[in-house]
């Protein structure tokens, strides 16, 4: 397997599942978050790439497997190496019709449908999550057991799902959006998508920096782009609609959170263990009274 080294890369994006580095004027690599991305995991993300770019997915090309120190990247052909939330905080003035146009790809995404033998039922990569967060020794055995039926209840469907959509996972090549990190790209309720684009672009605004870190997108950016997004998907100004759309994204957000709040680094560790505590509280007080609106 070759080895690179990230010595004098400039570092392009970063989010939970890793960080993106410009190796060339042709080439970038993505670097894998060793927690969140077993080597079984990368291998699959380029095979899914390649099939959903030939059902006319737009995903950057990947070329191959590298060693980087102790963990393992992807290279990608990328000619014009930014993230969509670089080059939103490059030019805000171009803030709303990036956000629409970005919004407009997840919708052409979910409109996308593979068979369900072609790609994986996508409530598996919850599962992990939930398995990480078992893993932390932070919650109850209880939790995790009704976690995992949570995910189960999700209502199967063969939409093509990313897994991972936000704007530190979009690149920009020339003027077209190209997807990265499909690892978790599957088939499923458009929930699955909907609830990590929520928790990347909405949650993680209750953090200091938190926007920065994970979408390289200042915190007021980032809530414009919020709005704009979901006003776009649902296509609705109706405040009351968007409240509750919101709090029920927020809440399948947990399925994120709970091994989140373990590892990510914007969290301080001495609030873990009381943050667990409070949202598997939380969580188990509303989960039998949730359901999907849409």
């Amino acid at each position: 397997m070759r080895e690179i080294s990230l010595e004098g890369l400039q570092m392009i994006g970063a989010g939970a599942n890793g960080r993106v580095f410009k190796l060339n004027e042709e080439q970038i690599v993505k670097v894998y978050n060793p927690l969140t991305n077993p080597y079984e995991k990368i291998e699959r993300e380029k095979e899914v790439a390649k099939k959903a770019f030939v059902k006319g997915v737009p995903t950057a090309i990947s070329f191959d497997i590298v060693k980087v120190g102790e963990e393992y990247g992807m290279v990608y052909e990328m000619i014009n190496a930014k993230t969509l939330g670089t080059v939103i905080t490059e030019h805000p003035e171009m803030l709303e019709e990036y956000t629409l146009r970005m919004t407009r790809l997840l919708k052409k995404l979910h409109a996308t449908s593979f068979d369900t033998d072609e790609l994986p039922d996508g409530r598996l990569s919850l599962h992990i999550h939930a398995e990480i967060a078992e893993k932390s020794g932070l919650y109850r055995p209880e939790v995790i057991d009704r976690l995992h039926r949570f995910i189960d209840d999700i209502p199967v469907r063969n939409t093509f799902i990313h897994g991972d959509f936000h704007p530190g996972n979009i690149m920009l090549s020339g003027d077209e959006m190209l997807l990265i990190d499909m690892g978790d790209s599957s088939v499923g309720h458009p929930i699955i998508d909907l609830l990590a684009s929520c928790q990347l672009m909405l949650v993680i605004q209750d953090w200091p920096g938190g926007t920065m870190r994970y979408i390289n997108i200042p915190t007021e950016l980032a809530k414009r782009v919020w709005n704009i997004f979901l006003r776009e998907y649902f296509d609705t100004d109706d405040e009351e609609r968007l409240a509750d759309i919101t709090k029920l994204l927020r809440f399948y957000c947990m399925i994120r959170s709970f091994p989140g709040i373990t590892f990510s680094e914007i969290i301080p560790e001495d609030r873990r263990e009381e943050l667990a505590g409070r949202m598997s509280a939380h969580f188990m007080d509303n989960v039998d009274n949730v359901k999907l609106l849409f």
